[in-house]
């Protein structure tokens, strides 16, 4: 009885989370030597690729299996893998997290899309993340400290979450740039922490958002700097709970609400678009000089945020593109939709875009004077 609960276990959320086809995969093979790969990486080296491939801890924290293998292709790759592996089958239906190194992202973006979507086993609702560098760095030589790469990605996604940011799936991305839009991809490096926080004896590389890249049709475009990534959560994403720095004190997002405001010219053919943003903010750490009163406040707030928002605005636009949403916006209040759709890739460069901001930070922090 054990054994079959331990069987039901396993094959009911494989079918539930990937359809007919991944239980199907999983039939074929004794349950006992599956091996669920929790973190994919791919790079790309030169006419090929690398993947890079990780279980994650097992059973009473036993160690991860961590694996990495160059390749003329995807396919190619998950054959010379399943090579290091020939005792036990690698099954991808619990990929959580794939990670793609830069020169993936620009060179292999679309194939990955195409190649997750016709898998029978790989999920489109997989989370998606860019990597400065390498991909195989961030699986491998994380995975050979305390602890493996999917823990840290995991607890590196519920504080990014937590704080503001944005994991999109794979499938978000894809339907973004389906419509014709570009997309945005929260990007993670990996930086040394001190000694101790493992152990006395062991260091450890944490697993940390740095910003968002900017993804079009052919792949990665261009990375946004920090302070530009907090432009475009503000403009694209839920930013309550975002934790920002103003003239020296840290505040957290409690609301904030985008209007985009279209422009046409004369003739009807848009010109811009104006972009409207509310925030209120909570004091959570005052500057120690404490000089600014409640109102020089609410201006800082204002003008800082109100610099974040134009410096992803003219960045997407210098990069022709547009991750931010502007098309949508633009287009549906259009007259000439079709039209302008049809020409958007060229008009968007151009156009006139503007931001104004207006900030309040919360006065309950005044109580502890």
């Amino acid at each position: 009885m054990k054994r079959l609960l331990f069987i039901l276990y396993v094959l009911l959320p494989a079918a539930f989370l990937s359809g007919c086809g991944a239980s199907l995969a999983a039939d074929r093979h004794d349950v006992e030597r599956l091996l669920l790969i929790q973190t994919m990486g791919l790079d790309s080296r030169g006419d090929g690729v690398e993947m890079s491939v990780s279980t994650g801890l097992g059973a009473e924290d036993a160690p991860a299996l961590v694996m990495s293998a160059p390749a003329s292709g995807i396919e190619d790759a998950i054959a010379r893998l399943q090579n290091y592996s020939p005792e036990n089958q690698l099954f991808y239906a619990h990929v959580q997290y794939l990670l793609l190194g830069e020169e993936a992202a620009r060179r292999e973006l679309g194939h990955v899309i195409e190649w997750v979507d016709r898998s029978p086993t790989l999920r489109m609702d997989t989370n998606m993340l860019v990597v400065r560098g390498s991909a195989r760095d961030a699986v491998v030589d994380t995975s050979e400290q305390s602890t493996d790469i999917t823990q840290r990605l995991e607890s590196m996604d519920r504080q990014a979450r937590s704080t503001g940011w944005t994991v999109y799936t794979l499938r978000e991305i894809a339907a973004a740039l389906a419509e014709g839009n570009g997309a945005l991809c929260l990007t993670i490096g990996t930086a040394p922490t001190d000694g101790n926080v493992f152990t006395e004896e062991m260091g450890s590389d944490a697993v940390v958002p740095v910003g968002y890249a900017m993804l079009g049709q052919e792949g990665l475009v261009d990375f946004l700097s920090p302070e530009e990534s907090l432009g475009a959560e503000i403009i694209t994403g839920d930013p309550t709970g975002l934790l920002i720095t103003v003239a020296g004190s840290t505040l957290e997002i409690l609301d904030c609400s985008v209007s985009v405001v279209p422009r046409f010219a004369p003739d009807g053919q848009p010109s811009g678009a104006h972009i409207r943003c509310t925030l209120q903010a909570g004091m959570l750490e005052k500057a120690r000089d404490g000089a600014m009163n409640p109102e020089e406040m609410d201006a800082a707030l204002s003008r800082t945020v109100s610099r974040w928002v134009s410096d992803a605005l003219a960045r997407s636009q210098a990069a022709g593109c547009d991750c931010l949403g502007i098309r949508d916006a633009v287009l549906t209040s259009s007259r000439d939709m079709a039209l302008w759709e049809e020409r958007w890739p060229e008009l968007f460069p151009g156009l006139s875009l503007s931001a104004a901001v207006e900030g309040q930070v919360d006065r309950s922090y005044d109580l502890a004077q």
